[in-house]
């Protein structure tokens, strides 16, 4: 399973029937969706069973409760022809599904969850396919000596959704404060990262890269150089 914040267990977001009607909800969308339907009626063949998982699974994130025993992730990371506008899509149908039951807390608690499990699902599928990804932390010896404003899909420059370079010497730390981040590099290897609130990735001197939101959200840039001697 992905890594997730314990759940406050005193104050729960919702209860077992709310995830039940959650995943029903949003996996009868799934199969009927023409981008989605496809691929999952291809890969299930208890549909009853399955569901049955999945409410287990969301409990467990949402509830704390133990009852899932499985592992997502090398699972999906094994189908072929997958694509990160197929993670958005079904991010947007869960957030559609979550709008809809209007249990505030539940969808509070649950969107960014489902963030956190397409974005890691692509990393690691795109790691299984010896995708390129940038680093995640900086390399020793840097010391911060600036930061951008706070970007977000209404004021975020023209300039960085093109490719562009940092100056000579200047290391950037792009850290994710809330939505999605897509990370691409605009040079060989070609490497890109999806980014989710709380994670960073690492653009590196006069290397060509340009960022979109995947989802809305918002994001800063931290600045480093070489620690000056004496």
């Amino acid at each position: 399973m992905t890594s997730h914040p314990v759940p406050d267990t005193s104050n729960p977001p919702c209860t077992e029937a709310d995830i039940r009607i959650l995943v029903d909800s949003f996996y009868g969308r799934v199969r009927k969706d023409a981008e989605l339907g496809p691929i999952f009626e291809d890969h299930v063949d208890d549909w009853d069973g399955h569901l049955a998982m999945l409410s287990d699974f969301w409990s467990a994130l949402l509830l704390g409760t133990r009852r899932f025993k499985g592992a997502p992730v090398p699972r999906h990371a094994a189908l072929p022809d997958l694509n990160w506008p197929l993670f958005e899509r079904w991010l947007a149908l869960f957030r559609q599904t979550t709008a809809d039951m209007g249990v505030e807390a539940l969808k509070q608690a649950a969107d960014p969850m489902a963030e956190r499990i397409a974005a890691k699902l692509w990393n690691v599928y795109q790691a299984q396919a010896d995708t390129p990804a940038p680093p995640s932390s900086l390399p020793a010896g840097l010391v911060r000596y600036g930061e951008s404003p706070l970007f977000t899909p209404e004021n975020l420059p023209e300039k960085l959704k093109t490719a562009h370079t940092t100056k000579a010497g200047t290391w950037g730390l792009l850290r994710v404060h809330a939505g999605i981040v897509q990370f691409l590099v605009d040079a060989p290897p070609y490497a890109q990262a999806i980014v989710t609130a709380g994670k960073t990735v690492v653009i590196e001197p006069e290397v060509p890269h340009h960022v979109e939101f995947a989802l809305p959200g918002s994001f800063r840039i931290e600045f480093h150089r070489k620690e000056q001697a004496g």
